[in-house]
């Protein structure tokens, strides 16, 4: 499935694989979100694929604007029934697991192809200690595998022993594929770079590439 970004899809032999979770890791305001928002509207617009958004962060009004600014209409998209935009506040993050009935029948009501989470992060800050994090996060990713999309999962980072940036929760070893999103200070420049570390089902190039934010989005 083509990911809308310039450049990412080379990287992964022509796309997502069909029905993969892919966890986007990294730092705040590396472009997560940004990846996710146009892998749905690409998808909506250019391949005629129908997409679900489940925000557990930004609201509606926000994604408006932050998706305007790269002229995306969701707006339109919404109106046209090819993205299905759906919000949980943070203190009603819980409702989500309570609705998976309803939200798998709109998936299938409207014909979604391709979801986005974001964040996993603030999905898992409703569980108390490290372990039950980890657990209840691996069993919502083997509940997303049910719904037959393709599942893009956003998801800050953290230092590892050795000082690298690793996904939270153990995700790496239960998603299908890991891009991890680096926005790093080198002298007085800020340099945003992507790499594809995992990806089931693919030869995918194991090397990290500059990203740059356009007026279109994301490119590599």
């Amino acid at each position: 499935m083509k990911s809308g970004v310039p450049g990412l899809d080379k990287m992964m032999q022509g796309g997502f694989p069909a029905g993969s979770i892919v966890l986007i890791a990294g730092e705040s305001g590396a472009g997560k979100t940004t990846i996710g928002l146009q892998f749905l509207y690409s998808g909506a617009t250019q391949f005629r694929e129908a997409g679900m958004l489940i925000s557990f962060e930004e609201n509606k009004d926000s994604i408006n604007k932050e998706m305007a600014a790269f002229g995306w209409n969701l707006e339109a998209a919404e109106k046209e029934k090819r993205i299905v935009v759906l919000e949980y506040p943070p203190q009603e993050v819980g409702h989500f697991m309570a609705q998976e009935v309803i939200i798998h029948d709109a998936i299938e009501e409207y014909g979604v192809k391709r979801v986005v989470i974001d964040s996993i992060t603030t999905f898992a800050l409703m569980y108390e200690t490290e372990h039950k994090k980890r657990e209840e996060v691996v069993k919502l990713v083997s509940k997303l595998k049910r719904w037959g999309c393709a599942v893009l999962l956003t998801s800050e980072v953290e230092e590892d022993k050795k000082g690298e940036l690793r996904a939270r929760f153990g995700l790496e070893t239960v998603c299908d594929g890991v891009i991890y999103l680096y926005n790093e200070r080198k002298n007085e420049v800020r340099a945003r770079e992507l790499e594809v570390y995992k990806m089931r089902g693919t030869a995918h190039e194991e090397k990290v590439v500059p990203m740059k934010f356009t007026s279109t989005g994301i490119s590599l």
